[in-house]
């Protein structure tokens, strides 16, 4: 094996091994309940929202459409909200990243949405990972409304990349998040690496601050031992973000492969707490055994609790349920531990 070749892999098991020592499993949260989801044909639940006491979904393989979800005894069902897209969809990505969408648009819908905020007006924020851009959309309205693309700093993708994201095409942004009056946006890098971005609005554009977009950037990877007989005792796994929430002054990031939900510090991206959900989802009959991955992509945090979605992408769970699942957690009592407003 040449020199070059062992510096990587003893590299590599370093930062396995660096791993294995940092990470712990967090307390876990109580489940409260977990409802199917019907009326999303095509699955691939993204996102979820409260916007103007409405419950939002988000498909990303829907281009041009929200669901609105309304609960029943023992379900969720879903109804289709359409909304009009722009002409074009304007992207500071190279074109290297910027062909996978390309390809996958020649079998449908190639925006890719995987995140959704709202602000205090009633409008929706989504971001497209294929073209790494936010498409707002008005308050909803008797007739579809027309999204626009927000202009963002170009530096979001040039400091980005020099801090090592944005590497993988379908591993950009995956979740968003805005604070109420829409001043202030945030971005979450998916994986390898997985990152925290940061924007402020000027006028009609968002803008890097001063100090630089990148909040947080990080390549790790997950120890195999802490789930048992769950996911990730096959292979090693990258940390990643799949979703973001701002809520009650933090971040809140959805961390799929960790199967926890951490508190974050919206000016740095610091890590404050984690919370898991590994012992209700890794345990039939919610468990996918031919996932190759964490499957939970959708966060919505209140007072109410925590909402958790999985993205089952048509797997069959044991009992041949292929539905979108919503798990349903307890706040839990120690949520402000540590919390400086």
């Amino acid at each position: 094996m040449s020199g070059i070749r062992l510096r990587l892999l003893g590299a590599f098991l370093m930062a396995v091994s660096g791993a294995a020592l940092a990470f712990e499993r967090a307390p876990e949260l109580q489940l409260e309940s977990a409802l199917p989801l019907d009326g999303m044909p095509r699955g691939n639940l993204s996102a979820l929202q409260r916007c103007d006491g409405r419950l939002l979904a988000v498909s990303d393989r829907e281009d041009s459409s929200l669901f609105v979800l309304q609960r029943a005894e023992d379900s969720y069902q879903a109804e289709v909200e359409a909304f009009l897209l722009p002409a074009q969809a304007p992207s500071m990505l190279p074109v290297q990243l910027l062909a996978g969408a390309w390809l996958r648009g020649l079998s449908g819908p190639a925006l890719d949405f995987e995140g959704l905020a709202c602000d205090s007006e009633g409008n929706r924020y989504l971001v497209s990972e294929s073209q790494l851009g936010v498409l707002r959309l008005p308050p909803s309205a008797e007739q579809a409304v027309t999204g626009e693309w927000l202009t963002l700093d170009a530096t979001v993708y040039t400091e980005g990349e020099a801090r090592g994201l944005w590497q993988q095409i379908n591993a950009l942004a995956e979740g968003i998040a805005v604070d109420a009056e829409a001043g202030t946006l945030w971005l979450a890098a998916e994986r390898q690496a997985r990152g925290l971005i940061k924007l402020q609005r000027q006028g009609d554009e968002w803008k890097c601050p001063l100090a630089g977009c990148v909040l947080l950037a990080e390549r790790r990877f997950l120890p195999t031992e802490p789930f048992g007989p769950g996911i990730l005792n096959r292979e090693v796994m990258p940390v990643d973000f799949s979703d973001l929430v701002f809520w009650q002054g933090r971040l809140w990031t959805l961390e799929r492969n960790a199967h926890q939900v951490c508190r974050r510090n919206p000016l740095s991206g610091k890590r404050e707490r984690c919370w898991s959900f590994a012992q209700s989802v890794l345990v039939e009959p919610y468990f996918y055994p031919d996932a190759p991955f964490g499957l939970a992509e959708a966060l919505l945090i209140s007072d109410d609790g925590i909402i958790i979605g999985l993205d089952n992408n048509g797997r069959a769970r044991p009992d041949g349920d292929k539905r979108p699942w919503l798990f349903h957690f307890a706040l839990p009592d120690d949520w402000r531990e540590g919390y400086q407003p």
